[in-house]
């Protein structure tokens, strides 16, 4: 199945594409965050109340750091195409998934837990066929999919999750204070990952692998992240705009399949 296809499969989706990120309610729906939560070790652990908090949370960071979201509706709608289409096909279709792009000159892409993704508009204007889009986009799916952002707070072995009523209506001071305490911290240690650190190099090169065959068995062109990484390095691979918190691209480049891409 080849990609235009694939767009009409998902087509169904495109009516909502404008409203996949309301901050508004996003906005009110975090400040049930700050009620007690429960301690996961493990992201196995984390259950899909605890990614939805912790998701919320850092997609805001994430939009608040990057310029905010741009409100051009023809690509809102572009990006919501070929992203739900992935995501139809990755292996948690299950999520609510929304893409939006980030008003940002930096050439980068981020996503959150419980399936936010974002580009940024920098980023998206170099995706000119949906082969390249998909495979930026593909990416940062798979790092929800794997879970890569929570798993960097599992190692911590601690992450205040979502609300309970019992514990919102606590009078302890002390265990509300501890919990908002160990939430704010599992987010800091993500947007860290995210804006400073990036992950390691290992799960960088196993999103490129997972996104690259989510973006083939959706019926994109096979060579569609190899095009975007050349076409990053061509322009200038070691500007700090250009993908600061990933591995360098020639070794991104060369772990991938040589393999000719046929632009859509």
């Amino acid at each position: 199945m080849r990609a235009p296809l694939s767009l009409l499969l998902a087509a169904v989706f495109a009516a909502s594409a404008h409203a996949q990120f309301d901050f508004g309610k996003l906005t009110k729906g975090l400040d049930t965050i700050k009620d007690v939560g429960k301690v996961a070790k493990g992201a196995a652990g984390i259950g899909p109340e605890e990614e939805k908090v912790i998701g919320d949370s850092v997609a805001l960071e994430i939009v608040g750091k990057y310029g905010g979201l741009v409100r051009d509706e023809d690509m809102m709608k572009r990006v919501n195409l070929v992203g739900r289409t992935l995501a139809r096909y990755s292996s948690r279709p299950e999520l609510d998934w929304r893409f939006g792009i980030l008003e940002s000159d930096t050439v980068n892409a981020f996503s959150a837990p419980s399936g936010y993704v974002f580009i940024t508009r920098a980023l998206y204007e170099m995706a000119e066929s949906d082969d390249a889009l998909a495979a930026v986009l593909g990416h940062e799916i798979a790092h929800i999919t794997r879970k890569h952002a929570l798993n960097i707070v599992a190692r911590g072995e601690f992450l205040a999750g979502a609300t309970s009523i019992a514990a919102r209506q606590s009078t302890d001071v002390r265990q509300i204070n501890t919990a908002l305490a160990q939430f704010d911290l599992g987010v800091e240690k993500i947007t860290k990952t995210l804006f400073e650190n990036g992950f390691d190099p290992q799960t960088e090169y196993e999103a490129d692998r997972v996104g690259r065959d989510l973006a083939l068995t959706t019926g994109y062109a096979p060579g569609g992240l190899r095009m975007v990484l050349n076409q990053l390095a061509q322009k200038g691979g070691k500007s700090k705009k250009i993908f600061s918190t990933h591995p360098p691209l020639a070794e991104r480049i060369k772990r991938l399949p040589d393999e000719p891409v046929a632009v859509k």
